[in-house]
């Protein structure tokens, strides 16, 4: 008899089930993967250095540190920046495995410091001219902040973004217009962007810059694949 709880299991079909061997492993080159890990390339990490320009209190601070952070990290409390300030954030290129290592490098608005920053200046890949979109002598200083970028560099290319930062103030008496900015970047060959770090609306220009530096490396690897 069967021991209570212990059911023998009944008719030929039940006891094939239990003797039937284990299924087989999958297929070479079809090897369970259930992390996706093997199918993901390593990474190429482009490193790019942007130099962040501008007046102080033009919001460069506050944009770089939402950009990395998010808008938890905008600054409750004002603190001028005094020199440099670094920051980095990796943005991954859509549809590639290029990750891009952005090196922020936040420049202070005093024409004392400029000795210090210089040399970022010159070995720069990318310029951010942030103006504060409240204060028109802000947005008016920009072209002297680009022409001093300029020289330092002689005729070194450098991408570059003109950005309206604070715009959640431009409805302030005396703002300055999207259509003055736009205006400005576009006479100097640069892309306008507006931003909003308060609101956590500061990723666009950063992106753009990143996206341009990846072609820029594209570019220049299939100019030297030609030459073999």
């Amino acid at each position: 008899l069967d021991q209570v709880g212990c059911e023998t299991p009944k008719g030929p079909k039940a006891m094939a089930d239990m003797m039937a061997p284990p299924p087989p492993p999958p297929p070479e080159g079809e090897a369970e993967d259930p992390f996706g890990e093997l199918a993901s390339a390593p990474p190429l990490i482009l490193r790019c250095k942007i130099v962040l320009l501008g007046d102080s209190a033009s919001g460069k601070t506050s944009l770089a540190q939402v950009f990395q952070g998010g808008v938890q990290n905008f600054p409750k409390n004002y603190n001028m920046t005094v020199g440099i300030d670094f920051l980095v954030k990796r943005v991954g290129i859509p549809d590639t495995n290029v990750v891009v290592e952005m090196y922020i490098v936040d420049c202070g608005g005093f024409s004392i410091c400029q000795d210090l920053l210089k040399p970022h200046w010159e070995n720069a890949n990318a310029v951010m001219l942030v103006y504060d979109a409240s204060n028109p002598e802000s947005f008016e200083n920009l072209e002297s902040w680009y022409h001093q970028l300029k020289q330092t560099r002689a005729d070194a290319v450098i991408s570059g973004v003109v950005i309206a930062a604070k715009t959640d103030l431009s409805e302030r008496p005396g703002a300055v217009a999207a259509q003055t900015g736009q205006q400005f970047s576009h006479a100097l060959g640069l892309e306008f962007f507006e931003t909003c770090a308060t609101k956590g609306v500061v990723d666009a220009p950063f992106h753009f810059l990143a996206e341009v530096f990846h072609q820029r490396y594209a570019d220049r690897k299939a100019e030297l694949e030609n030459l073999h």
